[in-house]
């Protein structure tokens, strides 16, 4: 190959391998530094600027300086994600008028960054606090027990699967509310109990935070399509509980 020829093709790779690096939405967690660019909705408006996740915690950063934060790990109650690009940080911030409730921030990320599965995967590796998983990981295993569910919610349903692996426990929502982030993923770690109060129905309490900061376990309760008998409840109560902890 003529050496000009060659030296052509070496900067045209250079060239496509820089691009790749820019663009490729796992390039930064590779790094243990996850970047977005985010909106972030307030009360009234929003504004816009970039929100950072490393080892240590969560910035962000922003031209509106009132709202910039800079959070450690510990200083976060919790993490929600959502399936439409959506993270919730509540942290231990007082809310003015609202009588001590504990201040929550809202970011949206941009397409093409991260998924929503990519940002809750980088989050959960570095806090063992619960976060609220409102979305579907690709990665779940073989179902141990699954289960036809409605689960009760505040003011309507989501129908699917109640489906419990060797890591996860997973409310796979139904075709018509997949669309509405039906879908839920809870660690085995973000679970208090599980119990029953008779054969067609099933309950979850986990460590997730409620809304209002004197309120600290959200319960999960589920109505069964078939009935649950007493031996597959026992052997689902044992598989739960004798899930260790994970490191």
């Amino acid at each position: 190959m003529p050496v000009r020829t060659q030296s052509r093709c070496i900067n045209r790779l250079a060239s496509l391998m820089f691009c790749f690096v820019l663009v490729s939405p796992t390039a930064s967690v590779a790094q243990g530094r996850l970047v977005l660019n985010v909106r972030h909705d307030h009360a009234w408006g929003s504004c816009s600027g970039t929100l950072t996740l490393d080892e240590y915690g969560v910035r962000y950063e922003t031209k509106h300086t009132k709202d910039a934060r800079s959070w450690a790990y510990g200083d976060v109650q919790q993490f929600q994600v959502e399936e439409g690009r959506h993270l919730k940080i509540l942290t231990y911030e007082d809310r003015k008028w609202r009588l001590g409730a504990d201040k929550a921030f809202e970011f949206e990320w941009q397409e093409n960054q991260a998924t929503p599965e990519e940002v809750y995967q980088f989050i959960q590796a570095r806090v063992p606090r619960p976060i609220a998983a409102w979305l579907l990981v690709s990665h779940l295993g073989e179902a141990r027990f699954e289960f036809p569910v409605k689960h009760l919610g505040i003011w309507k349903g989501t129908e699917g699967r109640l489906v419990f692996t060797d890591r996860w426990v997973v409310l796979q929502a139904g075709e018509k509310d997949e669309e509405k982030s039906g879908n839920r993923t809870w660690r085995y770690d973000d679970l208090e109990s599980i119990s029953s109060s008779g054969p067609y129905e099933l309950t979850l309490t986990t460590y997730e935070q409620q809304k209002f900061h004197y309120a600290s376990r959200s319960v999960y309760r589920f109505q069964l399509k078939e009935p649950l008998r007493a031996g597959t409840y026992d052997a689902l109560w044992r598989f739960v509980n004798g899930k260790e902890p994970e490191d």
